[in-house]
Parts: structure tokens; sequence; C-alpha cells
């Protein structure tokens, strides 16, 4: 018999899951927070042990209570702080632990993604034949780690990590859960790194864009051509919220990060960027006309780009004088470094090796350089099925958020979510073109967090399945 799950009261259905999220909720945020200021007081070297000790014993104690298990090691993806030398972050370390005490999870994903997951590791095995030296314990060693990040973390890892969202009913907790354990804690570490941080020379050159931070004891890098890509996202999950009719403090908050994360992406100069920013917000815009009235869609334009001119107009006049000269010297370096020359050199090293050299960053004969293209640095790294497999990847999880339809979304906070995902993943797609995100790990694990934080949030919602706590979206 069919019954229509819309018609059953929520709190029948959601029942003791919405209490244990209420009870939870703040429990796992302070733990997260508590170790992301530990790990800015005391750093890389007094912070890894401890969380590979508590890791297990955490994931053992909350292995029934996914939300707040999930909530806190999303916290973990904004951390600077990184286990072993490979530099490994904290919540793929809580991923193994969850795994090893809940292996059944592994095979509850989507079938897509393993197929993925086997198109890129054969790409590894491929690569191996290039990159075991004659040292074969350290080679091996070094490559498992880097693939234990780059390979495992966006194709598998991370899908195991959020893929018990789907179990949540509750929209507007998922949203909560997605602002206050990703967005907010990200947005915050990078404003303070910038605002009181001491910035310090990288490589013996000082050039602005091109420095860290220090922050406590721990560095955050503002490379402008990776740290564009986190303010790009960031700028469009949080647009995404003030421009649905979600709570009020979702808004405020979301539009507070928003000016912060606008003002962060233009000091770092960065176009690829900016552009990449613009398209995920037309995404964004686009996906408005197709479920809303042109009416609210021009409502929400104009709401966006008035915060934003009115920020820009609040800016001091020194800030501005320095954006123009910033600008101006960011584009004279890029005639010195022309990406259709570094792309070349990408495209040379797959033809002499299209099985992959195994995990690496630069290209090139004698004198290497990046391939400022994340889809080449993969393809040059594992062979052309991995990059084939990366493509795919970022591609099909941009054209899923792009396919929802008027009638597939219930109520306003999945509608957010939904706008949060699609943004995210086509300024990240879009940036990939560019430049590369894969040198920096926290920036490159965050933006893969919200993005399958989305995915397994809004898989009910696809498949008509979701009860939603607030009014449905086209009847309020």
């Amino acid at each position: 018999m069919n019954i229509r799950l819309k018609n059953i009261p929520y709190s029948i259905i959601a029942g003791d899951l919405y209490k244990e999220q209420g009870r939870t909720f703040l429990t796992a945020l302070l733990l997260g927070i508590a170790i992301l200021t530990a790990a800015i007081v005391l750093g890389h070297k007094y912070v890894a042990i401890p969380i590979l000790v508590i890791a297990p014993f955490i994931t053992f104690i909350w292995r029934k209570s996914h939300y707040p298990w999930i909530l806190m090691v999303s916290m973990l993806a904004s951390s600077p702080v990184y286990i072993t030398k490979q530099a490994i972050q904290p919540n793929l370390i809580f991923a193994f632990w969850l795994l090893i005490l809940q292996p059944r999870l592994l095979f509850r994903l989507p079938i897509w993604i393993y197929v993925l997951t086997c198109l890129v590791l054969f790409g590894f095995f491929t690569s191996a034949i290039n990159w075991i030296s004659d040292n074969f314990v350290r080679s091996l060693a070094q490559q498992l780690a880097y693939a234990y990040s780059y390979l495992l973390g966006p194709f598998l890892l991370l899908p195991v990590i959020f893929s018990r969202m789907e179990m949540s009913r509750d929209n507007s907790e998922n949203l909560r859960g997605l602002l206050y354990a990703l967005i907010v804690p990200s947005t915050l570490m990078l404003f303070l790194a910038k605002k009181i941080g001491t910035p310090y020379v990288q490589k013996g050159v000082f050039i602005e864009g091109f420095f860290s931070y220090k922050l406590g004891a721990v560095s955050v890098s503002f490379l402008r051509t990776q740290v564009g890509f986190i303010f790009a996202t960031l700028i469009c999950a949080t647009t995404a919220i003030v421009v649905s009719k979600v709570k009020l403090q979702y808004r405020l908050l979301s539009a507070a990060c928003l000016i912060l994360n606008f003002i962060l992406l233009l000091s770092t100069g960065s176009v690829g960027s900016m552009t990449s920013c613009f398209c995920g917000l037309a995404a964004m815009f686009c996906v408005q006309m197709r479920m809303l009235s042109i009416s609210r869609v021009l409502l929400s334009v104009a709401v966006i780009i008035c915060m934003l001119f009115l920020t820009w107009e609040l800016t001091p006049d020194s800030v501005k004088k320095y954006l123009e000269h910033h600008f101006e010297e960011r584009a004279n370096q890029g005639e010195k470094q022309d990406r259709f020359m570094l792309w070349g050199r990408a495209l040379d090293q797959i033809v002499s090796h299209p099985e992959g050299v195994g995990w690496t960053l630069l290209v090139g004969e004698g004198k290497k350089s990046y391939t400022h293209n994340q889809y080449l640095g993969y393809s040059v790294s594992y062979g052309v099925i991995g990059g084939i497999a990366y493509v795919s990847l970022t591609m099909g999880l941009m054209i899923y958020f792009f396919t929802f339809r008027r009638r597939e979304v219930e109520d306003h906070s999945s509608y957010a979510i939904i706008l949060v995902g699609l943004g995210v993943c086509v300024a990240l797609a879009v940036n990939s073109m560019t430049d590369t995100i894969s040198p920096n790990k926290w920036y490159f694990t965050t933006i893969w967090s919200l993005i399958w934080y989305c995915y397994f949030s809004s898989r009910d919602v696809h498949a008509g399945k979701r009860i939603g706590s607030d009014t449905n979206i086209f009847t309020a």
C-alpha cells in the first residue's frame, strides 16, 4: 500500500532522531571548536598525535549518533593542522576509523561512485611504473599518502563521511549544520589569519599575494592561486542561503560571511577565482529562474548587488588604491607566466606518459612549472584514466545539482542546500580550469566536504522522499 510520507506528522517520522540532534548539536560544535583552538595554539607537533588517539574513541562513542559525529568531523575540515609529513587532514583520519568500526557503510554508496573510484585507482596502479624508485618503501609510502588525500579523499572517504546524512529528515537542521560546521568555521579561520595573523615570506621572495600568515602556531596559506578557490566557493555558498527564504538568523550570519569572503577575495587579486565565483552565482540564479518567479529572482540579484556595492563603498580609500595596484601587478605577472604555455607542457607530459607518473604538482623537463589546471594535474599524475575520473566526478555532481526540478523541492531549507551544492560545484569546476587547489589540502578538503554534504543531504529530495520542516517553497 502506498503511503504519502508528507501526510504523516513530522514529529512521528523524525522522532528520536530530532531529539538526538537537538541534544548533541551544541556538544559536537563545542568539541570541534576545542580541537580547532588547540590546533591553532599548539600546532602540528602537539596536536597531531592526540587527534590520532581520540579519533577511534570519538568515532566509537558516536558510531550510532551519526549527526553529531558528522558535524564535528566537518569542522575539522577547517583545520590548518595536518597529520603526518604528507599532510593528511584530520577528518580523513576519522573517516578511516568509521570504516573500521562500520565497514558496511562502504557498500551503501551510489554505484557511480564505485565506478569512478575504480577508474582513479586503476590510474594509481598504472602510474606506479614511473614513481617506484630504488627506495621502494619510501616511494610507496609517499604515494599512498598522496592517494589517501587526493584519490580516496574526494572519491570515497568524504562520501562515506556524509553518506549518513540521508538518514536525517530535517532539512532545516541539515542547513544549520552546513552553516555552523563548514561555512562559518572556514570563514572565521581565514578572516582571523588575515586580520591578526603575521605575514611571513615563502621561499625568500616577498610578493603580495604570495605569502602565508602565521596564526598562533600554524600557518595559513594566502597564495592567491590556492586561497581564491575557497573564497569563491564560500561566496557562492553564503549567497545561496542569503537569497533563500530560510530562518532570519541563518541569512544574517550568511550575509556577514558573504561580506568577509568578498573582501578577502578582492584582496587576493585572483582573476580566475573571481570569474569562477561569477559563474557559480550565475548558475544559481539560472536555477532560481527555473524554479521561482522572475520577480523573486531579480529581487535576489538586486539584494546581492546592493550588499556587495555597499561593502565596496565602505571600503577605505587606502584599500581601494592597494587593490588597483595589486590588479595591475597581477596583470603584468600574467604576461610572464602564460597559462597556455603551462598547459602545453602538461599536455606534452600526458602524451609522453599517458599512464601517469604518480602524484606531482610540476611538469616539464629541467625547469619545472605548475600546470595551473586541476584536470590536467590529475591526468599528469594518474594518467588519462585518472583525469577522466576527476572530470567525471566534478561534472557529474554539477549536473546532479543543476537538474533539480521544481516538483522535487519541498521546502526552503532543501532549496538552499541545493543552491549551495550547485554554486560550489560550478565555482570549483570553472576555477579548476586555470588553477590548482590540490597543493593546499585544507582548502581542497573543505570544498569537497561542502559538495558531499549537500549531495547526501539532498539525495532523498531528488528521489521525492524527504520530509521538510519548513513551509513548501512554492505555496508559501
